[in-house]
């Protein structure tokens, strides 16, 4: 939903080969794709994308899969992702309405006495409500007293009560109150009840909630002819005593080995509405510049006082590897054996006479941020960040350039009339010094290096900085000229008269690192407008946007780039039975002052897309929901090198919903793309891939919904051929028991870019129990 965070989970077929997986993701319009980290569990893995890149009409990602072993990473999809990635539709409803969230029990939703547990957020909702005064009913009892309040989660268990509601239809109402205890708002759903007792209420209520889960997992995966064993556990609990929560979860695999990053994940936490603190693996979040997602093995916590708040992570964000020695010979050897193995690292390990070839191991990197603000988190603020990361020198013995971060900086906001007018700024400056193993430099050295004017001045930044963070040749400081370890962000937004404005300004210093934030892109400056306008009672909705940006901030490279992307689309999304539709169109452009000519340095190319959508729900016999969408992309490079891309995508699919228990989707996709692809010589030539997939599924109900069957088939052929069969089963022996097998089988006849076309197998068992 538009204005929601969102999650993307994906399930991957070779988890094992990974060393990590990334998301690259940005809204329609925008030039650069931002990435963040995905969680990788097992053989799935996961990210939560935040709340403001969740904006109709939709969004673009692809994945980044960095292989091990392996120099250069894989995407998906495979060929020029950039201008051909997957798109996320975003419904055009009105992002700025205020609504419910209802998360438990959903709309209609039938279940049994015991299992009903109402919950929802009120996210949507800005601080002119009162949220401590909302009020719960079902049917005509106040559960209000027996909710628990998280933030914007509310939870209340009937049953925690001694509420059972009877066998029928009920209804839950929830009314919401300004400051002033007025109710601004009232919102009920309906749910049933198969089975259970009478409605009653008894005086003594129990303040306690829990629950929890294990999962159990084998796998088998035969890929290439090489068959890999999984065994996995999940286990999951949490528990409230009133306001207050304490949760955990617990996830070991066979895969965890020393020579890797941490595969098991373990946490757990607690939280009150005014201190939230928890330890393990965890991707804390703090400001865009600093530290946004990073996965951390340590402790978290975060302080909220009123108008004073902390916010703190600190622990390591790479684990030690020890280097690996190949062998030893004597220093008369070296020669040859850098003629033997050229591309090989080579290091003393005995006096100066007995040198190895290895490969290099990866130190402990550990990592402390604190911020603290004054405001309300969710109101105006201003905010202050500290964050040190360090390799440990001492956690390895084969290791080169040990490394130590430093980053220092500010965010605010101002929030004006219910969040109508909101001002924002960020601004950060970073130390990182690139090799801190000699420790910082010495008086001798200073002698050595400065003259006799300079050197009291260099002992002193010295003696004042190392505290901080090691000084030495290798540090690369805030520089005065052009600040190339400075970047900074700002931007204001208006909301009124259906109208959302964006503007924003950005730089981003060719220098500037934080350990924290691996996915900030440097080197960067410019602006973004955009405009988003509601019409015809929401049915109609505009969306513009302009951006330019320039890099060369350090004037370090011979000619600057200016990107200038200008957007526009067209959202209709009809009460009437009409089909909603989306056309959007984007013209990009990259242009540096240098020579077309100029075979190293030129770039000079432009990009037109083009992307159109139909969707419909009807019925004819049953219901559907049909979906029609096509995309076509051009890239004409009018450098020397004529790199030119063409990118269409037609996709058709229709998801039916049966009156029996059975559900089907069938899709086809049409793929016709035309770039220039690396030959195994070096060279470059022009190469046309076109394949169509043809995907079809089913789900089917026995026994009361407690047998579940579903079963793929799914052909791809042309450029690539490929034929997917699935099918699987789960089976309820209780509500909370469950056991789960899945079997796909990959015929592979023709895969693009890979010479090997094994078939492949993957099968794997779950058994599971709730609380």
């Amino acid at each position: 939903m538009p204005g929601e965070p969102l999650t993307i989970q994906v399930d991957l077929v070779q988890s094992n080969l990974l060393e990590r997986i990334e998301i690259a993701y940005r809204q329609f319009g925008e030039r650069d794709f931002k990435r963040n980290d995905m969680s990788l569990v097992g053989n799935a893995a996961s990210v939560m994308l935040p709340a403001e890149v969740v904006l109709s009409p939709f969004l673009e990602y692809y994945f980044i899969l960095i292989v091990r072993d392996k120099a250069i990473p894989e995407s998906y999809p495979l060929e020029n992702p950039e201008q051909h990635p997957f798109k996320i539709d975003l419904q055009g409803i009105d992002v700025q309405k205020k609504e419910i969230v209802i998360l438990s029990p959903e709309t209609d939703e039938k279940l049994q006495s015991d299992d009903v547990l109402i919950s929802f957020s009120l996210s949507q909702y800005d601080s002119s409500i009162d949220k401590s005064l909302t009020k719960i009913f079902l049917d005509d009892i106040d559960l209000s007293k027996n909710a628990v309040i998280s933030d914007d989660l509310y939870v209340v268990k009937p049953a925690n009560a001694s509420v059972f509601p009877e066998v029928g239809l009920h209804t839950i109402r929830v009314e919401i109150s300004d400051t002033q205890g007025k109710i601004v708002d009232k919102i009920s759903w309906n749910f049933s009840v198969t089975n259970g007792q009478p409605a009653k209420i008894v005086g003594t209520t129990s303040p306690w909630m829990y629950g929890g889960s294990v999962q159990l997992e084998t796998r088998q995966e035969n890929i290439s002819n090489r068959t890999t064993p999984y065994n996995r556990a999940t286990i999951t609990a949490s528990g409230n005593y009133n306001e207050f929560r304490i949760s955990g979860n617990l996830y070991v695999t066979n895969e965890e080995k020393k020579t890797l990053q941490p595969q098991n994940r373990f946490f757990i936490g607690g939280k009150s509405p005014w201190l939230r603190i928890g330890f393990g693996d965890s991707y804390p979040v703090f400001t865009d510049l600093i530290m946004n997602g990073k996965r951390m093995r340590g402790f978290i916590g975060n302080l909220t006082l009123g108008k004073f708040n902390v916010d703190i992570a600190t622990g390591k964000i790479v684990r030690k590897i020890e280097g690996i020695v190949f062998e030893t010979f004597s220093r008369e050897s070296l020669q040859v054996m850098q003629d033997s193995f050229p591309n090989a690292s080579f290091k003393i390990i005995r006096d100066s006479s007995v040198w190895a070839r290895l490969h290099y191991g990866t130190y402990d990197r550990k990592l402390f941020v604190i911020r603290t603000s004054f405001g309300r988190r969710d109101g105006s603020h201003i905010g202050f960040s500290y964050l040190k990361a360090s390799d440990d020198t001492n956690s390895i013995k084969y290791g080169i350039c040990p490394q130590e971060n430093l980053v220092v900086g500010s965010d605010f906001l101002l929030s004006i009339d219910n969040r109508n007018i909101e001002i924002t700024g960020q601004a950060a400056f970073s130390a990182t010094n690139k090799d801190i193993s000699s420790g910082s430099i010495s008086n001798k050295e200073i002698d050595s290096t400065f003259t006799e004017s300079q050197r009291q001045m260099v002992r002193q930044i010295r003696d004042a900085v190392s505290n901080l963070i090691t000084v030495n040749k290798n540090l690369v400081p805030l520089g005065k000229k052009y600040l190339p370890t400075l970047s900074y962000e700002s931007g204001i937004a208006l909301n009124y008269f259906n109208n959302s404005f964006r503007f924003a300004y950005l730089r981003h210093g060719e220098s500037f690192e934080s350990f924290g934030q691996s996915f900030l892109q440097t080197d960067l400056a410019g602006y973004k407008i955009s405009d988003r306008q509601r019409l015809i009672d929401n049915q109609v909705f505009l969306l513009g946007g302009f951006e330019r940006l320039q890099d060369n901030t350090a004037k370090t490279k011979g000619a600057t780039t200016t990107s200038t992307t200008a957007n526009i689309s067209v959202s209709y999304y009809p009460v009437i039975n009409f089909p909603n539709v989306t056309v959007a169109y984007l013209l990009a452009s990259n242009k540096n002052d240098g020579t077309s000519s100029d075979i190293f340095n030129a770039v000079n190319d432009k990009t037109n897309r083009i992307l159109f959508q139909l969707g419909k729900d009807f019925t004819y016999g049953i219901q559907h929901n049909a979906l029609l969408s096509v995309s076509v992309s051009s890239r004409d490079d009018n450098t020397v090198h004529d790199i030119d891309t063409r990118s269409t995508a037609i996709t058709l699919s229709a998801l039916s919903t049966f009156n029996i228990p059975l559900q089907t989707i069938v899709s086809v996709t049409i793929n016709s793309n035309k770039f220039i692809s690396t030959n195994t010589d070096g060279s470059q030539s022009q190469t046309s891939l076109t394949y169509t997939t043809l995907y079809t599924n089913a789900q089917y109900g026995l026994l009361d919904d407690k047998l579940r069957l579903n079963g793929s088939l799914s052909p791809t052929f042309g450029g690539i051929q490929r034929i997917l069969l699935s099918t699987g089963a789960q089976y309820y022996f209780w509500n909370n028991l469950c056991a789960q097998t899945q079997m796909s089988i990959y015929i592979n006849k023709k895969m693009y870019s890979y010479p090997n076309t094994n078939n492949d197998v993957v099968w794997n068992l779950i058994l599971r129990a709730d609380i």
